[in-house]
């Protein structure tokens, strides 16, 4: 463990700037803390891209650590042979790892969200609604430090630990979670050097329970172009190609029950809603005739196929097709192997989606119908969907 280095001890009462630390306020304090650590400065700063080693598990890979205001936060790297994605979009926590995709819940959300902040929680801590108490002059590890305590809206508690001479950090006590549940967290910060006016730790080192932690800055870049795509959780594999049908849609449609009759046109409304983390799509919407129609869109990476599922409330049977992206951006899916054929009067009817044209602003749909079993096909529906005015 490196800790924290080693400082001169002031005595019990410490000098700031001709004022005495009992005579300082909480907030002057903090004041004297933002100053130090580059004050409106940090106005002028609006990304962060930081690179340097990472230590986990007895092992040391480079990492990459985006930053952008709004506390949004993406770091990737690699621990124990696999690559590791951890980020945070302002509200959901997620991390990617090589066959694991999950968003983070509960105390490890908790724990990460210490980490996010563009600089520290004390530059907007009003706003925040957070609650700070001066500790006053204490013992860090054997190092004079002052003591701010800090309460979050959650109610949870963190110490921090300010160098009495600069005003940096040196440290933070604060709730961790490790495999047997919450624990403490001591994190421990060194090493600041000024970049484009504000200063910034390129040591921190954070040890809870079983779990020892070493960041190790080589470079800071600010204000790099990062969009704000980044910093959201990826769509599953597949669900890349059908993440933008998400959303409220107006349809223009055309219908035909025979290949030589007449088209009949037609408008209704459709919603598309992204659900267990864009893993799949779940379109709902009513037909002009007033029947209720349920479909989803997902992606079978292990067999590389994409399944469109749909039931609707006058057949009550859920129709099932597959099938693939071509080579020119259309998906293309039929019923003819999954068993799940309308069979009416006139015979066994087979089906075939299709999706094309997809924008951020809209997409089109054709629908084919086999009486053959899929050696013929004739286009019985065609629709337009145009995103809504009110997203």
């Amino acid at each position: 463990m490196r800790g924290i280095k080693p400082l001169v001890v002031l005595g019990l009462t410490v000098a700031f700037g001709g004022l005495s630390l009992g005579a300082m306020t909480v907030e002057e304090v903090i004041a004297k803390h933002v100053e130090a650590r580059g004050g409106d400065r940090w106005d002028s700063i609006q990304t962060m891209k930081i690179t340097g080693s990472y230590t986990a598990f007895s092992e040391t890979n480079a990492f990459t650590l985006h930053r952008k205001r709004g506390n949004k936060y993406r770091v990737d790297g690699n621990r124990v042979g696999s690559d590791l994605t951890i980020g945070f979009d302002g509200e959901t926590a997620w991390y990617l790892s090589d066959d694991s995709r999950e968003t983070i819940e509960d105390l490890d959300k908790a724990m990460l969200m210490r980490e996010v902040d563009f600089a520290t929680p004390f530059f907007d801590y009003k706003e925040r609604g957070f609650e700070v108490k001066l500790l006053g002059q204490v013992d860090f590890e054997g190092v004079e430090a002052i003591g701010i305590e800090l309460k979050r809206p959650d109610e949870s508690t963190e110490t921090w630990y300010l160098d009495p001479q600069s005003y940096l950090e040196l440290g933070l006590v604060s709730p961790g979670n490790d495999w047997l549940g919450p624990v403490e967290r001591r994190t421990y910060y060194d090493d600041f050097r000024e970049v484009d006016g504000v200063m910034v730790p390129f040591f921190t080192e954070a040890q809870w329970y079983t779990r020892h932690r070493i960041m190790a800055v080589d470079k800071i870049e600010t204000n790099v172009d990062v969009d704000d795509d980044l910093f959201r959780m990826p769509l599953p594999p597949g669900m890349d190609l059908l993440g933008s049908l998400a959303g409220s849609w107006n349809v223009a449609l055309s219908t035909r029950r025979q290949p030589d009759a007449e088209w009949q046109d037609s408008e209704r409304t459709s919603t598309i809603e992204a659900l267990i983390n864009g893993g799949m799509l779940q379109e709902s919407y009513r037909t002009p005739s007033g029947v209720e129609v349920l479909r989803t869109y997902s992606y079978d990476r292990f067999n590389e196929r994409y399944r469109i599922t749909q039931i609707d409330s006058h057949r009550n049977q859920m129709n099932v097709q597959e099938g693939a992206f071509d080579g020119n951006g259309k998906l293309l899916a039929s019923n003819v192997e999954t068993g799940t054929s309308f069979i009416g009067g006139e015979g066994t009817f087979h089906g075939r989606l299709s999706i094309f044209d997809i924008t951020d602003g809209g997409f089109k749909v054709e629908y084919e119908t086999s009486t053959d079993g899929g050696e013929s096909w004739f286009l019985s529906a065609k629709a337009t969907y145009s995103r809504s005015d009110d997203e």
